[in-house]
Formats: structure tokens, C-alpha cells, sequence
């Protein structure tokens, strides 16, 4: 699908996209930064799909003819992120009641005035430069070994696809996606960080196999489209039963010291 410099000059800016959203998951602590930033991967991800050449729109939706394989990344993305931040909001309130209904009123008082002074020294924290050298020193990394690796070792451009300058930035992606998602892993500090880079492993992989098989191997992309989902249900459960466990034993969650 070449159109000439527009085209070209779209696939930069999907690239830029791409860095853009996956700095907010790498660099950023907030979770609902983070949630912004996998939702604009798996939009972009959806677009970059449409632009396959043997992806072509097979259903009518209205107005729109949409292709199948985009839809159904797109209502994957979607349900992913509602899975992560329903658990988000389910878990600070499960942890405000518990912590009305255990606690007398003095205590309770303490806690949350000792809460209320470890977020005021955490904002005048938050903003220094050192919390941030490591996460944007990977990220300038991470964006090195992602071109070295797309042109030393191509898996996607070879001689049996067709010519086009779209696979140069098919390649990128999924060295993103897969390089992105294991380096989320090893900075996770919580649980749902760890789904943040399996998932982000998972779409790696999916983008890859379908590039290869050429949109033929439905049955393998509806189940890692599967599999993505029952990892983000896994460790939102996995995620509200250690906050609980920790609640039970007296522990601070991440969340009370924001």
C-alpha cells in the first residue's frame, strides 16, 4: 500500500505514536497515565493493522467497512483496559471501606492524616529528575536497540512480501511492543505493572504472526487475543487478593503513600 511521501510521512508519525504512548507506560507511575498510555498502543496498533495490504475491510458496520482482525483488536484493547481500570477503582474502594470498618475513629484519623503527609512530601518528590533518570535513560535505550535490531535482524521484510515501506515500521513495532513489555516487567513495583508488559509481550507476538502468515491464521490470533484477556482478568484477581492480603496484615498499599 504505497502512496508515495504521505504515506510515508503517516507511518512516521504512527511510529512517533507508538514511542510517545509506550514513554508514558515506562517512565510514568500513575495508573491512570499508564491506562492512557496501553490504550493509544492498541489504538495505534489497530490503525497500523488496517494498513496491511492482505488486511481488507470485510464488514459493514454502517457507513464503515472494517476488517475483522482490526475489530476484533480494537474491542480487545477496549476490554483490557476496562478490566485494569475497574480493578483499579474496585480495589481503593474495597480498601477505604475495609479500612473504615477495622479501624476506630482515632486510629482511622492517624492513618489517614499520616497518608495526607506522605502524599505532600511525595509531590514535592514527584517532580525531581532523579526519580526519572532511569526509566528515560532505558526508554533512550530501548529506542537504539529497537532500530539496531530492525535492521540487523529482519524477521518481517522478506523476499515473499509485498513491496512496500510499511514493513521497515512493522518490524519497529514489534521490536517495541516486545522490547517495551520486558523492560515494564523487570521496573514493575506492583502486579498490574507485570500485566502492563505481558500484554504488551503478547500484542508483540500477535502483530508478528499475523504479518507472517498474512492474516491467515485467524485461529492463532483469536486466541492470543484470548489470552491477552484472561491475563489482564489473572492478575487484576491476583492484584485485589495482595492488597487485601496486605490490608489484612496492616501493610500500606502503593496507592495510600500517592
Amino acid at each position: 500500500m504505497d502512496i508515495g511521501p504521505l504515506h510515508l510521512e503517516l507511518e512516521l508519525l504512527l511510529w512517533a505514536g507508538f514511542i510517545l504512548f509506550g514513554s508514558l507506560l515506562i517512565v510514568f507511575r500513575s495508573w491512570w497515565i499508564n491506562l492512557l498510555g496501553l490504550l493509544g498502543e492498541y489504538l495505534l496498533l489497530c490503525v497500523l493493522l488496517s494498513w496491511f495490504p492482505f488486511v481488507s475491510p470485510d464488514l459493514i458496520i454502517g457507513p464503515f467497512a472494517v476488517s475483522q482482525i482490526v475489530l476484533v483488536k480494537g474491542i480487545t484493547g477496549v476490554t483490557i483496559v476496562a478490566i485494569l481500570a475497574i480493578t483499579i477503582v474496585l480495589r481503593r474502594r474495597l480498601l477505604k471501606e475495609d479500612d473504615e470498618q477495622s479501624l476506630d475513629e482515632i486510629t482511622a484519623a492517624r492513618l489517614r492524616w499520616a497518608v495526607r503527609r506522605a502524599a505532600r512530601r511525595g509531590e514535592q518528590e514527584r517532580f525531581n529528575l532523579a526519580n526519572y533518570l532511569l526509566p528515560i535513560a532505558a526508554l533512550a535505550v530501548l529506542v537504539i536497540v529497537t532500530h539496531a535490531l530492525a535492521i540487523l535482524y529482519p524477521l518481517v521484510r522478506t523476499p515473499t512480501m509485498p513491496e512496500s515501506s510499511l514493513w521497515i515500521y512493522v518490524e519497529l513495532v514489534w521490536y517495541w511492543l516486545g522490547l517495551s513489555g520486558i523492560l515494564i516487567v523487570l521496573l514493575a513495583q506492583e502486579m498490574q505493572e507485570v500485566s502492563v508488559g505481558l500484554l504488551l509481550c503478547i500484542g508483540s507476538v500477535d502483530l508478528l504472526c499475523l504479518a507472517l502468515s498474512r492474516g491467515e491464521g485467524l485461529l492463532a490470533i483469536g486466541l492470543l487475543s484470548a489470552v491477552s484477556i484472561l491475563v489482564a482478568l489473572g492478575t487484576a484477581y491476583l492484584a485485589q487478593i495482595f492488597y487485601l492480603r496486605l490490608r489484612r496484615w496492616q501493610l500500606p498499599a502503593a496507592d495510600d503513600w500517592e
